[in-house]
């Protein structure tokens, strides 16, 4: 049964078979590395006497203890351990630099036939396939609880010269007690950037990306990413670098455009009122026709009218006849 701790960056979608080798020596353990390393097409690390001696020392702290930590003795982180030991660490000291490590226990000798189960997820695979590192180291050793192994990679500076800060990084011991502050590999995680109106897809490299994680999250290859950079062979990508990923890309619709298709909103339905009452299209057409007929019945009865004017004036001359002769003769 394995037991692991380890911290990196990204991951693999496959991983190479090796012919089957059973571990029980540091440099079987380099060799299987480097071999993975090839078979992805990336150059092996050089072994780093520093980095030998402190996987060792952890492998045989394990082994004394019982215990598959990353934690050193006293508290010293493994950033701390290789300043220390006089390592020209790269990268952001403040972070940690670029270093990172994997390790395990095994109750027999472990056997490499391609990787370990326990190292196939991206932190371990990153430790041994960053381009950022130029060096490894390995540990063995047995005890009681059976065999402990420790892979140490590192970057050496350039200049092969110990950054300036290193030494208030050793004066700090603050974070000795954060294991996972002192053995994880710092990144920046990588996000896929979207096609641009050209169809392009630009990535701009954060702290601590490789080619090999940026071609693992955008799902292609560094040959690719290598092609159409013109970067020939070089591995080496720096901190704030336009890549040119993908082109004629689709690019996705605008977030604004998709936020401004909304359905149209339900207007509240108002009472209707008596001039909005809804008449059927055959009475609309009826009622002209009545008020024409009322219309001609006033005027198709002029006769009527005239005889009732006459019936009256008679009733007037007569009523005044009768007056003037009750003046007269009141008797």
């Amino acid at each position: 049964m394995l037991f692991l701790l380890a911290f990196s960056l990204p991951t693999a979608k496959e991983v190479s078979a090796d012919p089957q080798i059973q571990i029980t020596a540091a440099g079987q353990l380099i060799d299987a590395v480097n071999s993975l390393r090839l078979s992805y097409g990336l150059p092996a690390l050089t072994s780093h006497p520093i980095l030998m001696q402190s996987a060792q020392s952890q492998a045989d702290y394990m082994a004394a203890t019982g215990q598959v930590t990353h934690s050193r003795p006293g508290g010293t982180t493994y950033t701390q351990q290789l300043l220390t030991l006089g390592f020209p660490l790269a990268g952001d000291l403040s972070l940690g630099g670029f270093r990172a490590e994997n390790i395990l226990s095994s109750g027999s000798p472990l056997v490499w036939n391609g990787v370990p189960p326990a190292w196939q997820d991206a932190d371990h695979m990153n430790t041994m396939l960053s381009q950022n590192f130029t060096h490894i180291g390995a540990g063995v050793s047995q005890g009681a609880g059976g065999f402990f192994y420790a892979v140490d990679t590192a970057a050496a500076t350039g200049s092969g010269q110990m950054q300036e800060s290193a030494s208030s990084i050793l004066g700090n011991s603050s974070n000795g007690s954060n294991e996972a502050a002192g053995v994880s590999q710092y990144m920046v995680p990588v996000v896929k950037a979207t096609a641009r109106p050209d169809g392009d897809v630009i990535h701009s490299v954060q702290y601590g990306q490789t080619l090999w994680s940026i071609a693992i999250e955008y799902g292609t290859t560094i040959k690719n990413i290598q092609a159409l950079n013109n970067l020939g062979e070089d591995l080496v990508v720096y901190q704030g670098q336009a890549l040119l990923i993908q082109k004629a890309a689709t690019q996705p619709a605008p977030v604004a455009t998709i936020m401004t298709i909304q359905p149209p909103a339900t207007q509240p339905v108002l009472p209707a009122t008596p001039t909005q009452t809804t008449v059927p299209p055959t009475v609309l057409a009826a009622t002209p026709t009545i008020e024409i007929q009322a219309a001609e019945t006033r005027s198709s009865s002029p006769s009527s009218s005239q005889f009732l004017v006459a019936v009256l004036i008679i009733a007037a001359v007569v009523g005044a006849g009768v007056a003037v002769w009750l003046i007269r003769d009141p008797n």
